[in-house]
């Protein structure tokens, strides 16, 4: 096992996530926000991206605030789940460098899969890189959208550093990733499967920039049609 990975694996637990302080469903879950400081700890990342603001920005922050030139940069498609996880940052006095944008969900193609990504200025996140570790905690109810989020932010990560994806025991779209980033990055990218922590993490080690390969073609036609159908329902009631 990844010698990062075994170092938060055994020092997580020592992590306090205040009852008082955690959200509930709504937010990542305590024992992957244990991990996820253990992991950032274990790391030493200072430059960090995340997908999903929440009571993970809060987390980061805390891990980062000693380490000389650290920031978080935290993206999120709902402006009031932006501005709730900046209020409750803002509150926490700790005084870390964060950002955080609003980015809407809209349909993009990848390939022939058309999947929804969030709606950044073309090379923002390159620009603003490369980051030692990129969250990507996206809503699990907008199909695909934890896939496009990896292929955006592949080449933004700098050799050597993480992606960690929240949501992972979930079938159907979560294995159809798995696959997608495989194909796509092959021996660039190594992803470790946590089942056992929370609702699973995967862990992905990038070892060098590459381009991104081929996606699969098998799924595309039902993987764009479910994609097509999310971009309509929020449309039709926007993000909560």
């Amino acid at each position: 096992m990844n010698p990062y990975i075994a170092a938060a694996l055994a020092e997580m637990d020592k992590v306090n996530v205040s009852r008082l302080e955690h959200p509930g469903d709504a937010a990542l879950d305590p024992a992957s926000c244990r991990f996820l400081a253990a992991f950032i700890r274990a790391t030493a990342s200072a430059k960090v991206l995340e997908f999903g603001s929440g009571f993970s920005s809060l987390m980061i922050a805390r891990e980062i605030v000693a380490a000389e030139e650290s920031s978080l940069l935290s993206i999120d498609s709902s402006a009031r789940h932006s501005a709730l996880a900046r209020e409750s940052f803002e509150n926490s006095g700790v005084q870390a460098k964060v950002e955080f944008r609003v980015a809407p969900l809209k349909p993009k193609f990848y390939g022939l899969r058309l999947l929804l990504s969030y709606s950044l200025p073309e090379g923002l996140l390159e620009a603003l890189g490369p980051f030692d570790l990129a969250l990507i905690d996206a809503p699990p109810h907008h199909g695909y959208a934890s896939e496009a989020a990896f292929y955006d932010v592949f080449p933004a990560v700098a050799p050597g550093g993480f992606i960690v994806l929240g949501e992972a025991n979930s079938e159907g779209s979560r294995r159809a990733e798995w696959n997608g980033w495989l194909d796509a990055y092959g021996d660039a990218a190594r992803p470790v499967l946590l089942e056992g922590i929370g609702n699973g993490l995967y862990v992905v080690e990038k070892f060098e920039d590459a381009p991104r390969g081929p996606l699969p073609a098998a799924d595309s036609l039902v993987t764009s049609w479910k994609t097509l159908k999310s971009a309509g329902r929020l449309l039709l009631h926007g993000e909560p």
